[in-house]
Protein backbone atom coordinates (compact mmCIF):
# COMPACT_ATOMS: atom_id res chain seq x y z
CA UNK A 1 0.00 0.00 0.00
CA UNK A 2 1.54 3.24 -0.96
CA UNK A 3 1.92 5.49 2.23
CA UNK A 4 -0.96 8.76 2.12
CA UNK A 5 1.44 11.55 1.25
CA UNK A 6 0.23 13.90 4.19
CA UNK A 7 2.36 11.26 6.45
CA UNK A 8 5.82 13.27 4.72
CA UNK A 9 8.20 11.37 6.59
CA UNK A 10 6.98 7.88 5.01
CA UNK A 11 6.50 9.55 1.39
CA UNK A 12 9.32 8.98 -1.16
CA UNK A 13 11.24 12.05 -2.03
CA UNK A 14 10.11 13.23 -5.14
CA UNK A 15 11.45 16.60 -6.65
CA UNK A 16 8.21 18.55 -8.50
CA UNK A 17 8.59 20.90 -11.08
CA UNK A 18 8.05 24.83 -10.43
CA UNK A 19 5.27 26.24 -11.65
CA UNK A 20 5.99 29.83 -10.36
CA UNK A 21 8.36 31.20 -8.14
CA UNK A 22 5.93 32.79 -5.71
CA UNK A 23 3.30 31.99 -3.88
CA UNK A 24 -0.50 32.66 -4.89
CA UNK A 25 -2.47 34.93 -2.48
CA UNK A 26 -5.80 33.03 -1.72
CA UNK A 27 -8.83 35.13 -0.72
CA UNK A 28 -12.07 34.37 1.53
CA UNK A 29 -11.85 30.39 1.48
CA UNK A 30 -13.69 28.72 3.48
CA UNK A 31 -12.53 27.24 7.28
CA UNK A 32 -13.07 24.06 7.26
CA UNK A 33 -13.44 23.33 3.31
CA UNK A 34 -10.89 20.59 2.51
CA UNK A 35 -8.47 20.95 -0.94
CA UNK A 36 -5.97 19.37 -2.68
CA UNK A 37 -2.98 21.34 -2.81
CA UNK A 38 -1.06 20.25 -6.14
CA UNK A 39 2.70 18.77 -5.05
CA UNK A 40 3.65 18.19 -8.82
CA UNK A 41 3.50 21.18 -10.41
CA UNK A 42 2.18 19.81 -13.19
CA UNK A 43 -1.53 21.19 -12.52
CA UNK A 44 -3.06 23.70 -14.74
CA UNK A 45 -5.88 24.93 -12.06
CA UNK A 46 -2.27 25.79 -9.10
CA UNK A 47 -2.20 25.38 -6.84
CA UNK A 48 -4.53 23.09 -6.30
CA UNK A 49 -4.44 19.55 -8.24
CA UNK A 50 -6.26 18.73 -11.39
CA UNK A 51 -5.26 15.43 -11.48
CA UNK A 52 -2.41 16.08 -13.98
CA UNK A 53 -0.04 13.85 -11.50
CA UNK A 54 -1.79 10.71 -12.92
CA UNK A 55 1.02 8.61 -13.92
CA UNK A 56 3.50 9.91 -11.61
CA UNK A 57 4.64 8.97 -8.01
CA UNK A 58 3.07 12.43 -6.88
CA UNK A 59 -0.15 12.45 -4.82
CA UNK A 60 -2.02 15.47 -3.63
CA UNK A 61 -1.92 17.10 -0.17
CA UNK A 62 -5.45 16.65 1.37
CA UNK A 63 -5.41 20.41 3.31
CA UNK A 64 -8.62 21.50 5.29
CA UNK A 65 -8.90 25.20 5.66
CA UNK A 66 -8.00 26.46 8.85
CA UNK A 67 -7.58 30.02 10.70
CA UNK A 68 -4.15 32.05 11.63
CA UNK A 69 -1.26 29.96 12.74
CA UNK A 70 -1.26 32.10 15.56
CA UNK A 71 -4.63 31.57 17.14
CA UNK A 72 -6.77 29.57 14.79
CA UNK A 73 -8.77 33.17 13.99
CA UNK A 74 -10.55 33.43 11.21
CA UNK A 75 -8.60 34.66 7.92
CA UNK A 76 -9.19 36.64 4.56
CA UNK A 77 -5.86 36.09 3.09
CA UNK A 78 -3.45 32.74 2.65
CA UNK A 79 -0.19 32.71 0.83
CA UNK A 80 -0.07 29.34 -0.40
CA UNK A 81 2.92 27.80 -1.79
CA UNK A 82 3.29 27.61 -5.74
CA UNK A 83 6.89 26.80 -6.29
CA UNK A 84 6.12 23.47 -4.32
CA UNK A 85 9.07 23.62 -2.13
CA UNK A 86 7.79 24.87 0.98
CA UNK A 87 8.59 22.76 4.51
CA UNK A 88 5.22 24.35 5.61
CA UNK A 89 2.92 22.45 3.33
CA UNK A 90 0.90 23.69 1.67
CA UNK A 91 2.00 27.59 2.88
CA UNK A 92 4.58 29.48 1.17
CA UNK A 93 7.62 29.55 3.27
CA UNK A 94 9.86 31.77 0.86
CA UNK A 95 11.53 28.65 -0.27
CA UNK A 96 11.26 29.84 -3.55
CA UNK A 97 13.72 33.32 -2.97
CA UNK A 98 16.87 30.47 -3.57
CA UNK A 99 15.02 28.32 -5.49
CA UNK A 100 15.79 29.12 -9.51
CA UNK A 101 19.17 28.21 -9.25
CA UNK A 102 19.17 25.14 -7.15
CA UNK A 103 16.63 23.86 -9.75
CA UNK A 104 18.46 24.31 -12.45
CA UNK A 105 21.31 23.03 -11.13
CA UNK A 106 19.30 19.72 -9.94
CA UNK A 107 17.58 19.55 -13.59
CA UNK A 108 21.69 19.95 -15.47
CA UNK A 109 22.72 17.67 -12.49
CA UNK A 110 20.09 14.68 -12.63
CA UNK A 111 21.29 11.26 -13.17
CA UNK A 112 18.94 10.43 -15.24
CA UNK A 113 20.03 13.34 -17.52
CA UNK A 114 19.28 13.88 -20.50
CA UNK A 115 15.39 12.97 -20.06
CA UNK A 116 14.98 11.92 -23.58
CA UNK A 117 12.36 9.14 -22.01
CA UNK A 118 10.33 11.41 -19.42
CA UNK A 119 7.16 11.82 -20.55
CA UNK A 120 5.47 13.46 -17.83
CA UNK A 121 7.90 14.56 -15.15
CA UNK A 122 11.57 13.55 -13.69
CA UNK A 123 10.72 13.21 -9.99
CA UNK A 124 14.14 13.21 -9.37
CA UNK A 125 14.81 16.66 -10.29
CA UNK A 126 11.62 18.36 -11.47
CA UNK A 127 12.13 18.64 -14.71
CA UNK A 128 9.45 18.73 -17.46
CA UNK A 129 9.50 17.91 -21.16
CA UNK A 130 9.52 21.59 -22.88
CA UNK A 131 10.33 23.60 -20.10
CA UNK A 132 13.39 25.37 -21.78
CA UNK A 133 12.25 25.30 -25.41
CA UNK A 134 14.05 22.50 -27.83
CA UNK A 135 16.88 24.60 -27.84
CA UNK A 136 17.77 25.50 -24.24
CA UNK A 137 16.52 22.50 -23.48
CA UNK A 138 19.31 20.43 -24.60
CA UNK A 139 22.19 23.02 -23.79
CA UNK A 140 20.54 23.05 -20.24
CA UNK A 141 20.02 19.02 -19.61
CA UNK A 142 23.62 18.15 -21.16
Amino acid sequence: MEPDIEDLSEAPCLKPCVPSYGPVTMRNMTMGETKLWCTCGLSKKQPWCDNSHKGTRFRPLKWTVGGTKKDGGSQTLYSICNCKYTMDPPYCDASHIHLPLKYLKAVKECEDAPHDTVEKICDKCGFVPGMFGSKEEKTATT
